[in-house]
Protein backbone atom coordinates (compact mmCIF):
# COMPACT_ATOMS: atom_id res chain seq x y z
CA UNK A 1 0.00 0.00 0.00
CA UNK A 2 1.42 3.45 -0.88
CA UNK A 3 2.83 5.19 2.20
CA UNK A 4 0.54 8.23 1.83
CA UNK A 5 -2.56 6.01 2.22
CA UNK A 6 -1.37 3.94 5.15
CA UNK A 7 -2.73 6.39 7.72
CA UNK A 8 -6.09 6.67 5.94
CA UNK A 9 -7.12 3.01 5.68
CA UNK A 10 -7.94 1.13 8.86
CA UNK A 11 -9.31 -2.41 9.06
CA UNK A 12 -11.04 -3.26 12.34
CA UNK A 13 -11.16 -6.97 13.09
CA UNK A 14 -13.03 -8.78 15.88
CA UNK A 15 -10.36 -10.30 18.13
CA UNK A 16 -10.76 -12.24 21.35
CA UNK A 17 -7.96 -11.56 23.85
CA UNK A 18 -7.40 -13.27 27.19
CA UNK A 19 -4.71 -13.38 29.86
CA UNK A 20 -3.75 -16.90 30.86
CA UNK A 21 -2.84 -18.03 34.38
CA UNK A 22 0.88 -17.96 33.51
CA UNK A 23 0.70 -14.27 32.54
CA UNK A 24 0.77 -14.88 28.80
CA UNK A 25 -1.62 -12.86 26.62
CA UNK A 26 -3.41 -14.82 23.90
CA UNK A 27 -5.31 -13.43 20.89
CA UNK A 28 -7.61 -15.47 18.70
CA UNK A 29 -9.03 -14.51 15.31
CA UNK A 30 -11.82 -16.68 13.86
CA UNK A 31 -13.21 -15.01 10.75
CA UNK A 32 -13.20 -15.29 6.95
CA UNK A 33 -12.02 -18.89 7.07
CA UNK A 34 -8.95 -17.98 9.14
CA UNK A 35 -8.14 -19.75 12.42
CA UNK A 36 -5.28 -17.83 14.03
CA UNK A 37 -3.98 -17.89 17.59
CA UNK A 38 -0.94 -15.94 18.80
CA UNK A 39 0.46 -15.38 22.29
CA UNK A 40 3.11 -13.27 24.03
CA UNK A 41 3.93 -11.99 27.50
CA UNK A 42 4.25 -8.47 26.10
CA UNK A 43 0.73 -7.10 25.64
CA UNK A 44 1.93 -4.16 23.52
CA UNK A 45 3.53 -6.59 21.07
CA UNK A 46 0.38 -8.72 20.77
CA UNK A 47 -1.32 -6.57 18.12
CA UNK A 48 1.67 -6.55 15.79
CA UNK A 49 2.17 -10.27 16.18
CA UNK A 50 -1.48 -10.93 15.29
CA UNK A 51 -1.38 -8.68 12.22
CA UNK A 52 1.78 -10.40 11.01
CA UNK A 53 0.06 -13.78 11.40
CA UNK A 54 -2.95 -12.56 9.39
CA UNK A 55 -0.73 -11.16 6.63
CA UNK A 56 1.19 -14.41 6.41
CA UNK A 57 -1.87 -16.64 6.51
CA UNK A 58 -2.70 -16.10 2.82
CA UNK A 59 -1.71 -13.66 0.05
CA UNK A 60 -3.92 -10.59 -0.01
CA UNK A 61 -5.09 -11.22 -3.54
CA UNK A 62 -8.39 -10.15 -5.04
CA UNK A 63 -10.02 -13.39 -4.06
CA UNK A 64 -8.94 -13.25 -0.40
CA UNK A 65 -11.97 -13.54 1.95
CA UNK A 66 -11.13 -10.21 3.57
CA UNK A 67 -11.43 -8.44 0.22
CA UNK A 68 -14.42 -10.29 -1.19
CA UNK A 69 -17.71 -8.41 -1.31
CA UNK A 70 -19.91 -11.11 -2.77
CA UNK A 71 -23.50 -10.09 -3.45
CA UNK A 72 -25.86 -12.39 -1.54
CA UNK A 73 -29.62 -11.90 -1.55
CA UNK A 74 -31.49 -12.28 1.73
CA UNK A 75 -33.99 -14.56 -0.01
CA UNK A 76 -31.16 -16.99 -0.89
CA UNK A 77 -29.96 -17.07 2.73
CA UNK A 78 -33.52 -17.68 3.94
CA UNK A 79 -33.86 -20.57 1.50
CA UNK A 80 -30.55 -22.05 2.65
CA UNK A 81 -31.53 -21.82 6.32
CA UNK A 82 -34.92 -23.38 5.64
CA UNK A 83 -33.45 -26.29 3.67
CA UNK A 84 -31.22 -27.16 6.62
CA UNK A 85 -34.09 -26.85 9.09
CA UNK A 86 -36.74 -28.82 7.18
CA UNK A 87 -35.47 -32.35 7.93
CA UNK A 88 -35.91 -31.77 11.68
CA UNK A 89 -39.42 -30.28 11.74
CA UNK A 90 -42.89 -31.61 11.06
CA UNK A 91 -44.87 -30.88 7.89
CA UNK A 92 -47.27 -28.62 9.76
CA UNK A 93 -44.35 -26.52 11.04
CA UNK A 94 -42.93 -26.32 7.50
CA UNK A 95 -46.26 -24.96 6.27
CA UNK A 96 -46.27 -22.38 9.06
CA UNK A 97 -42.81 -21.12 8.07
CA UNK A 98 -43.72 -21.02 4.37
CA UNK A 99 -46.76 -18.89 5.17
CA UNK A 100 -44.69 -16.56 7.35
CA UNK A 101 -42.07 -16.19 4.61
CA UNK A 102 -44.50 -15.51 1.78
CA UNK A 103 -46.87 -13.23 3.66
CA UNK A 104 -44.76 -11.36 6.19
CA UNK A 105 -41.01 -11.54 5.53
CA UNK A 106 -40.15 -11.82 1.83
CA UNK A 107 -42.37 -8.92 0.66
CA UNK A 108 -40.31 -6.63 2.90
CA UNK A 109 -36.80 -8.10 2.67
CA UNK A 110 -36.75 -10.62 -0.17
CA UNK A 111 -35.21 -8.38 -2.83
CA UNK A 112 -32.50 -6.89 -0.61
CA UNK A 113 -28.87 -7.91 -0.48
CA UNK A 114 -27.94 -9.45 2.85
CA UNK A 115 -25.30 -6.83 3.61
CA UNK A 116 -27.73 -3.98 2.88
CA UNK A 117 -30.19 -4.94 5.62
CA UNK A 118 -29.88 -2.73 8.70
CA UNK A 119 -31.27 -2.88 12.20
CA UNK A 120 -33.71 -0.09 11.28
CA UNK A 121 -35.14 -2.20 8.42
CA UNK A 122 -35.94 -5.05 10.80
CA UNK A 123 -37.31 -2.71 13.45
CA UNK A 124 -39.59 -0.99 10.91
CA UNK A 125 -40.94 -4.36 9.75
CA UNK A 126 -41.68 -5.49 13.30
CA UNK A 127 -43.15 -2.11 14.28
CA UNK A 128 -45.63 -2.31 11.40
CA UNK A 129 -47.19 -5.42 12.96
CA UNK A 130 -47.01 -4.04 16.50
CA UNK A 131 -48.98 -0.96 15.36
CA UNK A 132 -51.63 -3.29 13.91
CA UNK A 133 -51.73 -5.06 17.30
CA UNK A 134 -50.52 -8.26 15.62
CA UNK A 135 -48.10 -8.98 18.42
CA UNK A 136 -47.94 -12.73 17.87
CA UNK A 137 -46.96 -12.22 14.22
CA UNK A 138 -44.36 -9.61 15.23
CA UNK A 139 -42.87 -12.07 17.71
CA UNK A 140 -42.73 -14.90 15.17
CA UNK A 141 -41.05 -12.61 12.62
CA UNK A 142 -38.44 -11.56 15.20
CA UNK A 143 -37.71 -15.16 16.26
CA UNK A 144 -37.41 -16.39 12.67
CA UNK A 145 -35.21 -13.53 11.46
CA UNK A 146 -32.96 -13.91 14.49
CA UNK A 147 -32.35 -17.55 13.54
CA UNK A 148 -31.77 -16.71 9.86
CA UNK A 149 -29.24 -13.96 10.56
CA UNK A 150 -27.41 -16.11 13.12
CA UNK A 151 -27.16 -18.72 10.37
CA UNK A 152 -25.70 -16.06 8.04
CA UNK A 153 -23.11 -15.13 10.67
CA UNK A 154 -22.20 -18.79 11.13
CA UNK A 155 -21.73 -19.13 7.37
CA UNK A 156 -19.48 -16.03 7.48
CA UNK A 157 -21.72 -14.16 5.03
CA UNK A 158 -21.92 -11.25 7.47
CA UNK A 159 -19.96 -10.40 10.60
CA UNK A 160 -22.83 -9.34 12.86
CA UNK A 161 -26.57 -9.84 12.93
CA UNK A 162 -28.70 -6.69 12.57
CA UNK A 163 -30.94 -8.12 15.29
CA UNK A 164 -28.24 -8.29 17.95
CA UNK A 165 -29.34 -5.02 19.59
CA UNK A 166 -33.09 -5.44 19.03
CA UNK A 167 -35.36 -6.44 21.87
CA UNK A 168 -38.09 -8.98 21.09
CA UNK A 169 -41.67 -7.70 20.93
CA UNK A 170 -43.62 -8.11 24.15
CA UNK A 171 -46.22 -10.81 23.63
CA UNK A 172 -47.81 -13.25 26.06
CA UNK A 173 -49.42 -16.37 24.66
CA UNK A 174 -53.11 -16.69 25.48
CA UNK A 175 -53.41 -19.96 27.33
CA UNK A 176 -57.17 -19.93 27.59
CA UNK A 177 -59.27 -20.92 30.58
CA UNK A 178 -61.62 -23.69 31.57
CA UNK A 179 -65.36 -23.25 31.26
CA UNK A 180 -67.01 -22.91 34.64
CA UNK A 181 -69.48 -25.63 35.55
CA UNK A 182 -72.33 -23.23 34.74
CA UNK A 183 -70.75 -22.40 31.35
CA UNK A 184 -70.27 -26.10 30.63
CA UNK A 185 -73.98 -26.74 31.28
CA UNK A 186 -74.83 -23.79 29.04
CA UNK A 187 -72.62 -25.21 26.30
CA UNK A 188 -74.32 -28.63 26.52
CA UNK A 189 -77.76 -27.00 26.31
CA UNK A 190 -76.80 -24.86 23.30
CA UNK A 191 -75.22 -27.86 21.57
CA UNK A 192 -78.40 -29.88 21.99
CA UNK A 193 -80.55 -27.14 20.48
CA UNK A 194 -78.08 -26.07 17.79
CA UNK A 195 -79.10 -28.29 14.90
CA UNK A 196 -75.45 -29.21 14.32
CA UNK A 197 -74.76 -32.40 12.39
CA UNK A 198 -74.57 -35.49 14.66
CA UNK A 199 -70.88 -36.00 13.95
CA UNK A 200 -70.14 -32.40 14.98
CA UNK A 201 -72.09 -32.82 18.21
CA UNK A 202 -70.37 -36.12 18.92
CA UNK A 203 -66.91 -34.68 18.26
CA UNK A 204 -67.47 -31.71 20.57
CA UNK A 205 -68.70 -34.01 23.35
CA UNK A 206 -65.65 -36.24 22.95
CA UNK A 207 -63.35 -33.22 23.20
CA UNK A 208 -65.17 -31.99 26.30
CA UNK A 209 -65.09 -35.32 28.14
CA UNK A 210 -61.62 -36.57 27.08
CA UNK A 211 -59.46 -33.44 26.74
CA UNK A 212 -58.18 -34.54 23.32
CA UNK A 213 -56.69 -32.03 20.95
CA UNK A 214 -58.84 -31.56 17.87
CA UNK A 215 -56.15 -33.08 15.62
CA UNK A 216 -56.15 -36.27 17.72
CA UNK A 217 -59.77 -37.17 16.97
CA UNK A 218 -58.94 -38.74 13.60
CA UNK A 219 -56.92 -41.53 15.23
CA UNK A 220 -59.09 -42.20 18.30
CA UNK A 221 -60.18 -45.81 18.92
CA UNK A 222 -62.07 -47.68 21.63
CA UNK A 223 -59.86 -49.99 23.68
CA UNK A 224 -61.58 -51.96 26.49
CA UNK A 225 -63.01 -49.12 28.53
CA UNK A 226 -60.55 -46.54 27.21
CA UNK A 227 -60.05 -44.34 24.19
CA UNK A 228 -56.66 -44.90 22.59
CA UNK A 229 -55.14 -41.74 21.12
CA UNK A 230 -51.98 -40.97 19.17
CA UNK A 231 -50.38 -37.92 20.78
CA UNK A 232 -50.29 -34.95 18.41
CA UNK A 233 -47.38 -33.24 20.20
CA UNK A 234 -44.48 -35.45 19.11
CA UNK A 235 -41.45 -33.81 17.51
CA UNK A 236 -40.08 -35.17 14.26
CA UNK A 237 -37.56 -37.92 14.90
CA UNK A 238 -39.22 -39.04 18.13
CA UNK A 239 -41.24 -42.21 18.50
CA UNK A 240 -45.02 -42.03 18.05
CA UNK A 241 -46.70 -42.13 21.45
CA UNK A 242 -50.12 -43.48 22.25
CA UNK A 243 -52.00 -42.75 25.43
CA UNK A 244 -55.10 -44.20 27.04
CA UNK A 245 -57.96 -41.98 28.23
CA UNK A 246 -60.42 -43.83 30.45
CA UNK A 247 -64.16 -43.58 29.82
CA UNK A 248 -65.44 -41.63 32.80
CA UNK A 249 -69.06 -41.76 34.04
CA UNK A 250 -69.84 -38.40 32.41
CA UNK A 251 -68.53 -39.66 29.07
CA UNK A 252 -70.29 -43.01 29.43
CA UNK A 253 -73.68 -41.24 29.73
CA UNK A 254 -73.32 -39.60 26.29
CA UNK A 255 -71.58 -42.45 24.44
CA UNK A 256 -74.86 -43.79 22.99
CA UNK A 257 -75.18 -40.46 21.12
CA UNK A 258 -71.68 -40.71 19.61
CA UNK A 259 -70.64 -42.49 16.42
CA UNK A 260 -66.87 -42.56 16.79
CA UNK A 261 -66.38 -43.58 13.15
CA UNK A 262 -68.24 -40.45 11.99
CA UNK A 263 -66.48 -38.29 14.57
CA UNK A 264 -63.09 -39.27 13.15
CA UNK A 265 -64.01 -37.80 9.75
CA UNK A 266 -64.85 -34.30 11.00
CA UNK A 267 -62.51 -31.54 9.82
CA UNK A 268 -60.76 -29.76 12.72
CA UNK A 269 -61.66 -26.33 11.30
CA UNK A 270 -65.34 -27.27 11.25
CA UNK A 271 -65.17 -28.00 14.98
CA UNK A 272 -63.48 -24.69 15.70
CA UNK A 273 -66.15 -22.78 13.77
CA UNK A 274 -69.05 -24.69 15.34
CA UNK A 275 -67.75 -24.14 18.87
CA UNK A 276 -67.20 -20.42 18.23
CA UNK A 277 -70.82 -20.06 17.11
CA UNK A 278 -72.02 -21.76 20.29
CA UNK A 279 -69.62 -20.04 22.71
CA UNK A 280 -68.41 -16.76 21.13
CA UNK A 281 -66.34 -15.77 24.17
CA UNK A 282 -64.31 -18.99 24.19
CA UNK A 283 -62.13 -20.98 21.80
CA UNK A 284 -62.16 -24.71 21.11
CA UNK A 285 -58.94 -25.54 22.95
CA UNK A 286 -60.62 -24.42 26.17
CA UNK A 287 -62.56 -27.71 26.16
CA UNK A 288 -59.21 -29.34 26.91
CA UNK A 289 -58.67 -26.93 29.81
CA UNK A 290 -62.18 -27.77 31.00
CA UNK A 291 -61.60 -31.54 30.98
CA UNK A 292 -58.34 -31.24 32.93
CA UNK A 293 -59.94 -28.88 35.44
CA UNK A 294 -63.02 -31.08 35.99
CA UNK A 295 -60.82 -34.13 36.57
CA UNK A 296 -58.77 -32.33 39.19
CA UNK A 297 -61.89 -30.85 40.82
CA UNK A 298 -63.24 -34.40 41.02
CA UNK A 299 -60.20 -35.53 43.01
CA UNK A 300 -58.08 -37.25 40.35
CA UNK A 301 -54.37 -36.92 41.14
CA UNK A 302 -52.54 -34.33 39.05
CA UNK A 303 -49.98 -36.87 37.82
CA UNK A 304 -52.76 -39.15 36.55
CA UNK A 305 -54.57 -36.30 34.78
CA UNK A 306 -51.27 -35.34 33.12
CA UNK A 307 -50.94 -38.86 31.70
CA UNK A 308 -54.51 -38.79 30.36
CA UNK A 309 -53.88 -35.36 28.78
CA UNK A 310 -50.58 -36.45 27.18
CA UNK A 311 -48.38 -34.22 29.32
CA UNK A 312 -45.29 -35.14 31.31
CA UNK A 313 -46.43 -35.62 34.90
CA UNK A 314 -43.46 -33.56 36.08
CA UNK A 315 -39.86 -32.98 35.07
CA UNK A 316 -38.37 -35.98 36.86
CA UNK A 317 -37.03 -39.07 35.14
CA UNK A 318 -39.02 -41.20 37.60
CA UNK A 319 -42.27 -39.70 36.33
CA UNK A 320 -41.46 -39.36 32.65
CA UNK A 321 -39.72 -42.70 32.09
CA UNK A 322 -40.49 -45.15 34.85
CA UNK A 323 -44.09 -44.39 35.91
CA UNK A 324 -46.71 -46.57 34.20
CA UNK A 325 -50.17 -46.53 35.79
CA UNK A 326 -52.11 -49.78 35.45
CA UNK A 327 -55.41 -49.88 33.58
CA UNK A 328 -57.18 -50.98 36.74
CA UNK A 329 -55.81 -48.02 38.67
CA UNK A 330 -56.80 -45.57 35.92
CA UNK A 331 -60.32 -47.04 35.72
CA UNK A 332 -60.67 -46.55 39.47
CA UNK A 333 -59.49 -42.93 39.23
CA UNK A 334 -61.85 -42.31 36.30
CA UNK A 335 -64.88 -43.22 38.43
CA UNK A 336 -64.30 -40.01 40.40
CA UNK A 337 -65.19 -37.90 37.35
CA UNK A 338 -68.96 -38.01 37.81
CA UNK A 339 -70.79 -34.72 37.97
CA UNK A 340 -73.87 -33.06 36.51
Amino acid sequence: MPEEFQKVFTIQLPVHVRKKMNGVYEARFRKFGLRICVSTKDYDALRGKLLDAIRNSAPMSGDHPLLQQKSVLFSDVLAGWFELKKPSIKESTCKFYQGLFETNILPALGGLELREIRQSDIQSLINAYILQNKLRTATKIYQTLKAIFEFAVGEELIEKSPLRMLHPPKYEEKNGRALTLAEEREFIARLGASGCAPEIKGALLVLLYTGMRRSELAGAEFDEGFLSVVCAKVRKGFQERKRLIPITPVLARVLPEIDLGAVRTVRPDALTQAFKRLMPDHHLHELRHTYITRCQESGVAREVVSVWAGHAADNTQTSNVYTHFSREFMRKEAQKVDYN
